[in-house]
Protein backbone atom coordinates (compact mmCIF):
# COMPACT_ATOMS: atom_id res chain seq x y z
CA UNK A 1 0.00 0.00 0.00
CA UNK A 2 1.06 3.34 -0.66
CA UNK A 3 0.70 6.70 1.28
CA UNK A 4 0.97 9.95 0.64
CA UNK A 5 1.65 12.39 3.00
CA UNK A 6 0.93 16.42 2.37
CA UNK A 7 1.59 19.09 4.98
CA UNK A 8 -1.36 21.67 4.28
CA UNK A 9 -0.86 25.34 3.40
CA UNK A 10 -2.29 28.16 1.16
CA UNK A 11 -0.47 26.60 -1.80
CA UNK A 12 -2.18 23.87 -2.91
CA UNK A 13 -1.12 23.71 -6.12
CA UNK A 14 2.36 21.30 -5.08
CA UNK A 15 0.10 19.18 -3.26
CA UNK A 16 -2.35 18.50 -5.43
CA UNK A 17 0.21 17.56 -8.60
CA UNK A 18 2.00 15.05 -6.08
CA UNK A 19 -1.43 13.10 -5.40
CA UNK A 20 -2.35 13.49 -9.44
CA UNK A 21 1.32 12.31 -9.81
CA UNK A 22 1.99 9.36 -7.57
CA UNK A 23 -2.06 8.17 -7.32
CA UNK A 24 -1.55 7.06 -3.43
CA UNK A 25 -3.90 3.85 -2.24
CA UNK A 26 -4.02 6.78 0.95
CA UNK A 27 -3.73 9.98 1.43
CA UNK A 28 -2.56 11.91 5.12
CA UNK A 29 -3.46 15.58 5.46
CA UNK A 30 -1.43 17.59 8.36
CA UNK A 31 -3.71 20.23 8.46
CA UNK A 32 -3.15 23.53 10.99
CA UNK A 33 -5.82 25.29 13.21
CA UNK A 34 -5.40 28.22 10.85
CA UNK A 35 -5.77 25.81 7.91
CA UNK A 36 -8.59 24.04 9.31
CA UNK A 37 -10.64 27.38 10.15
CA UNK A 38 -9.90 27.74 6.28
CA UNK A 39 -11.17 24.24 5.52
CA UNK A 40 -8.08 23.64 4.09
CA UNK A 41 -8.54 19.76 4.16
CA UNK A 42 -12.23 19.71 2.52
CA UNK A 43 -11.03 22.09 -0.02
CA UNK A 44 -7.76 19.92 -0.89
CA UNK A 45 -10.49 17.01 -1.30
CA UNK A 46 -13.05 19.00 -3.27
CA UNK A 47 -10.24 19.41 -5.73
CA UNK A 48 -9.28 16.17 -6.37
CA UNK A 49 -12.63 15.43 -6.55
CA UNK A 50 -12.99 17.82 -9.34
CA UNK A 51 -10.01 16.33 -10.89
CA UNK A 52 -11.59 12.55 -11.05
CA UNK A 53 -10.10 11.41 -7.53
CA UNK A 54 -11.71 10.68 -4.57
CA UNK A 55 -10.16 10.18 -2.01
CA UNK A 56 -13.26 10.86 0.49
CA UNK A 57 -12.96 7.49 2.20
CA UNK A 58 -9.86 7.07 2.04
CA UNK A 59 -8.70 10.20 3.47
CA UNK A 60 -6.78 11.07 7.18
CA UNK A 61 -6.68 14.02 8.19
CA UNK A 62 -4.70 15.23 11.15
CA UNK A 63 -4.76 18.50 13.41
CA UNK A 64 -1.53 19.79 14.37
CA UNK A 65 -2.64 22.32 17.33
CA UNK A 66 1.10 23.21 17.60
CA UNK A 67 2.38 24.00 14.30
CA UNK A 68 6.01 25.66 15.12
CA UNK A 69 6.51 22.77 17.87
CA UNK A 70 8.72 20.38 16.92
CA UNK A 71 7.92 17.64 19.64
CA UNK A 72 4.08 18.13 18.36
CA UNK A 73 4.73 17.93 14.56
CA UNK A 74 6.45 14.34 15.48
CA UNK A 75 3.76 13.50 17.69
CA UNK A 76 1.16 13.91 14.49
CA UNK A 77 3.49 11.80 12.35
CA UNK A 78 4.22 9.28 14.76
CA UNK A 79 0.23 8.86 15.00
CA UNK A 80 -0.14 8.83 11.19
CA UNK A 81 2.93 6.57 10.49
CA UNK A 82 1.64 4.13 13.36
CA UNK A 83 -1.82 3.35 11.69
CA UNK A 84 0.15 1.94 8.31
CA UNK A 85 3.59 1.06 9.25
CA UNK A 86 4.57 -1.21 6.49
CA UNK A 87 3.30 1.05 4.30
CA UNK A 88 5.03 2.55 1.37
CA UNK A 89 5.17 6.20 2.53
CA UNK A 90 5.80 9.53 0.25
CA UNK A 91 6.08 12.84 2.31
CA UNK A 92 5.33 16.05 0.40
CA UNK A 93 7.35 18.70 2.47
CA UNK A 94 6.55 21.51 0.63
CA UNK A 95 4.11 22.90 2.56
CA UNK A 96 3.19 23.85 5.94
CA UNK A 97 5.50 25.97 7.99
CA UNK A 98 9.46 25.76 8.18
CA UNK A 99 9.26 23.32 11.06
CA UNK A 100 6.50 21.08 10.09
CA UNK A 101 9.12 20.62 6.43
CA UNK A 102 12.35 19.95 8.80
CA UNK A 103 10.25 17.70 11.13
CA UNK A 104 8.79 15.87 8.10
CA UNK A 105 11.68 15.53 6.63
CA UNK A 106 13.93 13.99 9.72
CA UNK A 107 11.30 11.83 10.44
CA UNK A 108 10.55 9.96 7.07
CA UNK A 109 14.44 10.00 6.71
CA UNK A 110 14.72 7.99 9.79
CA UNK A 111 11.86 5.47 8.39
CA UNK A 112 13.51 5.29 5.32
CA UNK A 113 10.58 7.31 3.46
CA UNK A 114 10.57 8.88 0.09
CA UNK A 115 10.84 12.61 0.29
CA UNK A 116 9.70 15.24 -1.87
CA UNK A 117 9.99 18.82 -2.38
CA UNK A 118 8.60 21.17 -5.19
CA UNK A 119 9.78 24.72 -5.87
CA UNK A 120 7.11 27.23 -6.46
CA UNK A 121 8.59 28.39 -9.79
CA UNK A 122 8.31 25.16 -11.27
CA UNK A 123 5.59 23.05 -9.44
CA UNK A 124 5.21 20.33 -11.51
CA UNK A 125 8.51 19.11 -10.85
CA UNK A 126 8.81 16.90 -8.18
CA UNK A 127 12.36 16.56 -6.30
CA UNK A 128 13.49 13.81 -4.25
CA UNK A 129 15.16 15.00 -1.09
CA UNK A 130 16.91 11.35 -0.83
CA UNK A 131 18.11 11.31 -3.97
CA UNK A 132 18.73 13.50 -6.85
CA UNK A 133 15.81 12.09 -8.95
CA UNK A 134 13.54 14.56 -10.60
CA UNK A 135 9.85 13.33 -11.74
CA UNK A 136 7.57 15.64 -13.52
CA UNK A 137 4.36 15.81 -13.31
CA UNK A 138 2.75 15.90 -16.72
CA UNK A 139 -1.17 16.86 -15.16
CA UNK A 140 -2.48 19.94 -16.12
CA UNK A 141 -5.30 21.34 -13.82
CA UNK A 142 -7.98 23.33 -14.62
CA UNK A 143 -9.37 26.42 -13.45
CA UNK A 144 -11.95 24.44 -11.78
CA UNK A 145 -10.01 22.72 -9.84
CA UNK A 146 -7.36 24.77 -9.17
CA UNK A 147 -10.30 27.88 -7.65
CA UNK A 148 -12.17 24.77 -5.85
CA UNK A 149 -8.77 24.43 -3.61
CA UNK A 150 -9.21 28.03 -2.38
CA UNK A 151 -13.10 26.99 -1.43
CA UNK A 152 -14.73 28.66 -4.45
CA UNK A 153 -17.08 27.27 -7.43
CA UNK A 154 -18.80 27.77 -10.46
CA UNK A 155 -21.97 29.28 -10.69
CA UNK A 156 -22.55 28.31 -14.02
CA UNK A 157 -23.23 24.71 -15.06
CA UNK A 158 -21.00 23.35 -17.59
CA UNK A 159 -23.70 23.34 -20.27
CA UNK A 160 -24.39 27.04 -19.76
CA UNK A 161 -20.36 27.66 -20.12
CA UNK A 162 -20.21 25.29 -23.19
CA UNK A 163 -23.33 27.58 -24.85
CA UNK A 164 -21.77 31.08 -24.33
CA UNK A 165 -18.76 29.39 -25.62
CA UNK A 166 -20.02 27.82 -28.87
CA UNK A 167 -22.21 31.58 -29.42
CA UNK A 168 -18.20 33.05 -29.27
CA UNK A 169 -16.91 30.19 -31.53
CA UNK A 170 -19.84 31.70 -34.32
CA UNK A 171 -18.59 35.35 -33.40
CA UNK A 172 -15.19 34.76 -33.71
CA UNK A 173 -14.30 36.47 -37.13
CA UNK A 174 -16.39 38.93 -36.29
CA UNK A 175 -15.06 39.74 -33.01
CA UNK A 176 -11.09 40.17 -34.79
CA UNK A 177 -12.55 42.31 -37.54
CA UNK A 178 -13.86 44.94 -35.08
CA UNK A 179 -10.68 44.47 -32.79
CA UNK A 180 -8.69 45.62 -35.58
CA UNK A 181 -10.07 48.88 -35.72
CA UNK A 182 -10.46 48.86 -31.23
CA UNK A 183 -12.59 52.09 -31.64
CA UNK A 184 -12.90 53.86 -28.47
CA UNK A 185 -16.48 54.74 -29.70
CA UNK A 186 -19.43 51.93 -28.29
CA UNK A 187 -20.22 49.72 -31.65
CA UNK A 188 -24.07 50.06 -30.11
CA UNK A 189 -25.49 52.95 -29.03
CA UNK A 190 -27.92 52.56 -25.94
CA UNK A 191 -28.44 54.99 -23.16
CA UNK A 192 -28.03 53.47 -19.81
CA UNK A 193 -31.13 52.10 -19.25
CA UNK A 194 -31.83 50.90 -22.97
CA UNK A 195 -28.49 49.04 -22.40
CA UNK A 196 -30.01 47.61 -19.25
CA UNK A 197 -32.86 46.48 -21.18
CA UNK A 198 -31.04 45.13 -24.13
CA UNK A 199 -29.38 43.06 -22.24
CA UNK A 200 -32.13 41.23 -20.43
CA UNK A 201 -34.89 40.69 -23.44
CA UNK A 202 -32.51 42.08 -26.71
CA UNK A 203 -33.00 45.05 -29.05
CA UNK A 204 -34.57 46.24 -32.21
CA UNK A 205 -31.61 47.67 -33.76
CA UNK A 206 -32.40 50.80 -35.49
CA UNK A 207 -30.62 52.23 -38.63
CA UNK A 208 -27.76 54.80 -37.19
CA UNK A 209 -27.73 52.76 -33.71
CA UNK A 210 -24.70 50.98 -34.98
CA UNK A 211 -21.36 52.33 -35.04
CA UNK A 212 -19.38 50.45 -37.27
CA UNK A 213 -17.29 53.29 -38.63
CA UNK A 214 -16.09 50.72 -41.49
CA UNK A 215 -17.22 48.53 -44.39
CA UNK A 216 -15.11 45.81 -42.96
CA UNK A 217 -16.55 46.13 -39.35
CA UNK A 218 -20.53 46.50 -41.38
CA UNK A 219 -20.34 43.62 -43.35
CA UNK A 220 -18.86 41.15 -40.72
CA UNK A 221 -21.56 42.55 -38.10
CA UNK A 222 -24.17 41.77 -41.05
CA UNK A 223 -22.61 38.23 -41.35
CA UNK A 224 -22.49 37.54 -38.18
CA UNK A 225 -26.20 38.59 -36.82
CA UNK A 226 -28.28 38.66 -39.82
CA UNK A 227 -29.09 42.03 -39.91
CA UNK A 228 -31.40 44.09 -42.85
CA UNK A 229 -30.08 46.23 -44.83
CA UNK A 230 -27.39 47.17 -47.43
CA UNK A 231 -24.41 46.40 -45.52
CA UNK A 232 -23.21 50.05 -45.44
CA UNK A 233 -21.98 52.01 -42.00
CA UNK A 234 -25.93 53.20 -41.24
CA UNK A 235 -28.54 51.57 -42.42
CA UNK A 236 -27.90 47.61 -40.44
CA UNK A 237 -30.50 47.17 -38.36
CA UNK A 238 -33.28 44.22 -36.88
CA UNK A 239 -33.96 42.41 -33.87
CA UNK A 240 -31.17 40.84 -32.02
CA UNK A 241 -31.45 38.75 -28.66
CA UNK A 242 -29.81 39.84 -25.47
CA UNK A 243 -26.59 37.61 -26.10
CA UNK A 244 -25.89 39.37 -29.44
CA UNK A 245 -26.81 42.81 -27.32
CA UNK A 246 -24.05 41.88 -24.78
CA UNK A 247 -21.51 41.02 -28.11
CA UNK A 248 -22.40 44.29 -29.58
CA UNK A 249 -22.17 46.39 -25.98
CA UNK A 250 -18.64 45.11 -25.68
CA UNK A 251 -18.31 41.10 -25.35
CA UNK A 252 -17.02 41.66 -28.73
CA UNK A 253 -13.69 42.28 -26.41
CA UNK A 254 -14.01 39.43 -24.38
CA UNK A 255 -14.97 36.83 -27.69
CA UNK A 256 -11.83 38.28 -29.12
CA UNK A 257 -9.43 37.34 -26.26
CA UNK A 258 -11.42 33.72 -25.72
CA UNK A 259 -10.42 32.90 -29.02
CA UNK A 260 -7.56 33.98 -29.87
CA UNK A 261 -6.01 32.41 -26.78
CA UNK A 262 -7.76 29.74 -27.47
CA UNK A 263 -6.22 28.56 -31.33
CA UNK A 264 -3.21 29.33 -29.75
CA UNK A 265 -3.58 27.51 -26.57
CA UNK A 266 -0.86 25.07 -27.55
CA UNK A 267 2.10 27.53 -28.61
CA UNK A 268 1.73 29.72 -25.73
CA UNK A 269 1.63 26.81 -23.35
CA UNK A 270 -1.86 27.93 -21.81
CA UNK A 271 -4.38 25.24 -21.37
CA UNK A 272 -8.22 25.73 -19.61
CA UNK A 273 -9.12 28.67 -21.86
CA UNK A 274 -12.94 29.64 -20.36
CA UNK A 275 -15.29 32.63 -21.16
CA UNK A 276 -17.61 34.02 -18.88
CA UNK A 277 -16.96 32.31 -15.78
CA UNK A 278 -18.98 33.41 -12.59
CA UNK A 279 -17.06 32.33 -9.16
CA UNK A 280 -18.00 32.23 -5.67
CA UNK A 281 -17.78 30.78 -2.25
CA UNK A 282 -20.51 27.81 -1.57
CA UNK A 283 -23.34 30.15 0.62
CA UNK A 284 -22.23 33.05 -0.37
CA UNK A 285 -24.86 35.32 -2.94
CA UNK A 286 -21.88 37.53 -4.33
CA UNK A 287 -19.31 36.76 -6.76
CA UNK A 288 -16.75 38.03 -9.01
CA UNK A 289 -17.01 37.45 -13.05
CA UNK A 290 -13.80 36.50 -15.52
CA UNK A 291 -14.40 37.78 -18.49
CA UNK A 292 -11.49 35.53 -19.75
CA UNK A 293 -9.47 33.28 -17.31
CA UNK A 294 -6.56 30.62 -18.43
CA UNK A 295 -4.15 28.04 -16.98
CA UNK A 296 -0.60 29.07 -17.19
CA UNK A 297 2.74 27.74 -15.87
CA UNK A 298 0.31 25.94 -13.00
CA UNK A 299 -1.36 29.12 -12.04
CA UNK A 300 -4.68 31.15 -12.67
CA UNK A 301 -4.56 34.21 -15.06
CA UNK A 302 -7.36 36.37 -15.37
CA UNK A 303 -8.22 38.93 -18.18
CA UNK A 304 -10.82 41.64 -17.55
CA UNK A 305 -11.99 43.33 -21.01
CA UNK A 306 -12.91 47.02 -21.09
CA UNK A 307 -14.42 48.33 -24.46
CA UNK A 308 -15.16 52.29 -25.24
CA UNK A 309 -13.30 55.07 -24.23
CA UNK A 310 -14.27 54.46 -20.60
CA UNK A 311 -14.49 58.56 -19.95
CA UNK A 312 -15.98 57.71 -16.33
CA UNK A 313 -13.32 56.11 -15.23
CA UNK A 314 -10.23 58.54 -15.21
CA UNK A 315 -8.39 57.44 -12.58
CA UNK A 316 -8.13 53.88 -13.58
CA UNK A 317 -10.38 52.14 -11.12
CA UNK A 318 -11.17 49.02 -12.61
CA UNK A 319 -7.60 48.08 -11.66
CA UNK A 320 -8.75 48.20 -7.96
CA UNK A 321 -11.56 46.05 -8.90
CA UNK A 322 -8.82 43.53 -10.81
CA UNK A 323 -6.76 43.38 -7.85
CA UNK A 324 -10.20 42.67 -5.45
CA UNK A 325 -10.41 39.59 -7.31
CA UNK A 326 -7.23 38.26 -7.81
CA UNK A 327 -6.12 39.09 -3.99
CA UNK A 328 -8.92 36.45 -2.60
CA UNK A 329 -7.13 33.48 -3.81
CA UNK A 330 -3.45 34.30 -1.47
CA UNK A 331 -1.78 32.68 -4.08
CA UNK A 332 1.54 33.13 -5.41
CA UNK A 333 0.26 32.13 -9.24
CA UNK A 334 -2.32 34.45 -9.95
CA UNK A 335 -2.05 36.88 -12.58
CA UNK A 336 -3.63 39.64 -13.71
CA UNK A 337 -4.35 41.60 -17.87
CA UNK A 338 -6.45 44.84 -17.84
CA UNK A 339 -7.55 45.16 -22.14
CA UNK A 340 -8.86 48.24 -22.58
CA UNK A 341 -9.60 50.48 -25.88
CA UNK A 342 -10.31 53.63 -23.42
CA UNK A 343 -8.90 56.44 -23.84
CA UNK A 344 -8.80 57.34 -19.88
CA UNK A 345 -5.26 55.50 -19.44
CA UNK A 346 -3.40 57.72 -21.81
CA UNK A 347 -2.18 61.44 -20.42
CA UNK A 348 -2.26 64.27 -23.06
CA UNK A 349 0.59 63.06 -24.52
CA UNK A 350 -0.77 59.63 -25.19
CA UNK A 351 0.82 57.53 -23.34
CA UNK A 352 0.01 55.45 -20.26
CA UNK A 353 -0.27 57.87 -17.09
CA UNK A 354 2.37 57.38 -14.51
CA UNK A 355 -0.25 56.62 -11.92
CA UNK A 356 -1.85 54.05 -14.04
CA UNK A 357 1.66 52.48 -14.57
CA UNK A 358 2.46 52.64 -11.17
CA UNK A 359 -0.65 50.87 -9.92
CA UNK A 360 -0.52 48.04 -12.17
CA UNK A 361 3.08 47.60 -11.91
CA UNK A 362 2.07 47.27 -7.88
CA UNK A 363 -0.33 44.95 -8.70
CA UNK A 364 1.05 42.61 -11.09
CA UNK A 365 -1.37 43.55 -13.52
CA UNK A 366 -0.92 43.88 -17.68
CA UNK A 367 -2.71 46.66 -19.27
CA UNK A 368 -2.96 45.96 -23.22
CA UNK A 369 -3.96 48.72 -24.87
CA UNK A 370 -6.06 49.30 -27.71
CA UNK A 371 -2.91 49.60 -29.64
CA UNK A 372 -2.08 46.39 -28.92
CA UNK A 373 -5.22 45.19 -29.14
CA UNK A 374 -5.20 45.87 -32.94
CA UNK A 375 -1.43 44.10 -32.98
CA UNK A 376 -3.23 41.05 -31.44
CA UNK A 377 -6.25 41.08 -34.29
CA UNK A 378 -3.53 41.18 -37.28
CA UNK A 379 -4.37 37.23 -38.89
CA UNK A 380 -0.89 37.44 -39.62
CA UNK A 381 0.77 37.80 -35.90
CA UNK A 382 2.92 35.43 -35.23
CA UNK A 383 2.91 33.29 -31.97
CA UNK A 384 6.20 34.86 -30.80
CA UNK A 385 4.67 38.66 -30.87
CA UNK A 386 1.33 37.10 -29.35
CA UNK A 387 3.78 35.58 -26.62
CA UNK A 388 5.35 38.81 -26.27
CA UNK A 389 2.56 41.00 -25.75
CA UNK A 390 0.88 38.62 -23.12
CA UNK A 391 4.27 37.07 -20.97
CA UNK A 392 7.05 39.05 -21.29
CA UNK A 393 7.97 41.20 -18.27
CA UNK A 394 5.27 43.22 -16.63
CA UNK A 395 8.09 45.88 -16.20
CA UNK A 396 8.69 45.67 -20.15
CA UNK A 397 5.14 46.97 -21.43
Amino acid sequence: MKVLLCLLSEQHVPNLLSVHHYKPDRLVLVETVAMQKRRAADNFQTALLVGGLDYRQRCDVELLEAEDNLDAIRAVLRRSFGRYPSAEWIANVTGGTKPMSIAAFEFFKATAGHIIYTNFSRPNVLMSLDSAKEEECPYKLSIKEFLSGYGFEFRKTDDKISQSEKRARSWAECSRIIAAQSSSQDLLHLSDDERKTARQKGWNVQPGQLNTQSLEVAAAIHSAFGFQGNGDTDSLHGQVDKYSVEFLTGGWLEVFFWDLLSRHAEALAIWDIRLGLDIGRPGDRTGNEFDVAFMHEFGLAILECKSGSQEHDSGGEILYKVEAVTRQFRALRVRSYLATTGTNIFDKHQNVKDSIKNRSSIYNCRILTADQIRLLANPDISVQAIRGVLFNSVDSR
